[in-house]
């Protein structure tokens, strides 16, 4: 059931947007959508206090009961100076249970884009549901199937049998992210009209018996015999992960250092090898933590400039804590998404101590700023860039070569693209530069180092 749809310039714009919803809930071939008018009439006696009542989760769950819905739909448009604040909750029938959530802000109050924004946002919702039909019927070893209007199981498909069993919330949302279940059996559909079907039990992992409102999942093989075409943000395997996510890369590339001064460039250079732990938590669909580490170590010889040591060793360890925010332009978490972050880096470039070529470790550390931008080119692709910067960098020998200095830079940049080979895993390959640097003034001289590498790897969503 679709509630009513607050707004603050006294319901002009939820009641255009309510229309368009409602019109789409009742065509659609996911949800049996349930209009009761009277309820509506009585809430639309509470327009001055409608934000408490329709908070109160005893009211949402009378409203439950009175409409057999499962699902109550809330939606809050918010007008602001240039735009309005977007927010959608599916909730459960007890009124509680938050089993979705979005929230975006758009630069129009044009009721046909904030009524689109929400059907994107329900078809998102709509993959999350963990089951493909629910049980409405048993007599001995056969059993009836509601599965909606879109989800016909066929003749000769075989299904897993689930009884929900526990909610598992996220830690910090209190969304119902995922549901522990018990396998009661398999079985097999004999029958099927365009929304419900019968089948019988194949096998027994229990010794309970079905009851209504057990889940009936297809197999996967089944599924993959479904010749129905999906759209793309319509695709179950594009749902959004439960709580963040894990990257592995390995890195291979020319590491550099260079030694300046007025007269004398003094160059190393050399292969490098590496691997990269990046992590990220979601804290809500916009703003996320983030955490990495990588290592690369290499030999680097003279490539310029006369040096008295005719090799030296690269030891690279970089190290990032990030705090960011996620914008959705088309308001679903699997189109095009621009990241902007802040954080803390802190970078030291392991060279073996040269005085006489100007070469130490040094390190590079301080206020972290950085943004990534990334937008799908088809269904399984992905592309994106990113760039980040240390703000004013501190610097830091470990053998005292060239003392206090005067300036420093440092900059990140990195491109490349994911291949999503399966619903929680990514292929990654990219091409990244690192590069920091600090000058002397008394006497005029600098020290540069440098990575440029390429990384292959993996990204679990978990």
């Amino acid at each position: 059931m679709l509630l009513p749809i607050r707004d603050s310039v006294g319901g002009a714009l939820g009641f255009k947007v309510f229309e368009d919803v409602e019109r789409y809930l009742k065509d659609s071939d996911w949800c049996y959508y349930t209009s009761n008018s009277e309820i509506l009439n009585i809430l639309s006696n509470y327009k001055r206090n409608l934000d408490t009542v329709l908070t109160n989760p005893r009211v949402l769950k009378i409203i439950s009961e009175k409409t057999k819905t499962g699902s109550l739909i809330k939606v809050d448009i918010i007008n602001e100076v240039k735009g309005v604040d977007l927010t959608i909750k599916v909730l459960g029938e007890n009124g509680t249970d938050i089993f979705f959530k979005e929230q975006t802000k758009l630069n129009t109050d044009d009721p046909k884009v904030l009524s689109q924004t929400i059907k994107n946002w329900l078809s998102v919702y709509e993959k999350q549901i963990p089951y493909d039909g629910l049980i409405i019927g048993v007599l001995g070893n056969q059993f009836s199937v509601d599965v909606g209007t879109n989800r016909s199981l066929f003749q000769g498909n075989e299904v897993f049998i689930s009884r929900p069993t526990r909610k598992r919330k996220h830690p910090l949302l209190k969304e119902v992210i995922d549901w522990d279940s018990e396998k009661l059996g398999t079985g097999k559909i004999i029958h099927s009209t365009e929304t419900q079907a019968q089948g019988n039990v194949l096998q027994y992992d229990t010794n309970k018996k079905l009851r209504n409102g057990d889940w009936i999942i297809l197999k996967e093989d089944a599924q993959r015999g479904l010749v129905e075409q999906k759209k793309f943000v319509e695709d179950n395997e594009y749902e959004f992960g439960k709580l963040g996510e894990v990257s592995l890369l390995f890195n291979i590339g020319k590491g550099s250092a260079s030694s300046e001064t007025d007269t004398t460039t003094k160059k190393l250079g050399g292969t490098v090898l590496g691997i990269d732990l990046q992590t990220s938590l979601w804290i809500t669909r916009q703003y996320w933590i983030g955490l990495d580490i990588s290592r690369v170590v290499g030999s680097l010889s003279p490539e310029e400039g006369s040096l008295t040591s005719t090799s030296n060793s690269m030891g690279n360890s970089f190290f990032k804590m990030k705090a960011g925010y996620k914008y959705l332009p088309m308001g679903f978490f699997y189109g095009p998404q621009v990241d902007a972050y802040i954080g803390y880096a802190n970078y030291t470039y392991g060279l073996d101590t040269s005085s006489a070529d100007g070469f130490t470790e040094v390190n590079f550390t301080g206020l972290l700023l950085g943004a990534k931008g990334s937008i799908p080119i088809q269904k399984v692709f992905r592309i994106f860039a990113e760039l980040s910067f240390i703000f004013n960098p501190g610097f830091e020998e470990e053998t005292v070569v060239y003392g206090e200095d005067d300036s420093t830079r440092n900059y990140t940049l990195e491109i490349g693209g994911k291949y999503l080979y399966a619903p929680n895993m990514t292929f990654d390959l990219s091409y990244g530069v690192n590069s920091s640097k600090a000058s002397f003034v008394n006497p005029v001289k600098s020290i540069t180092v440098k990575q440029s590498t390429f990384k292959l790897g993996t990204t679990f969503t978990f």
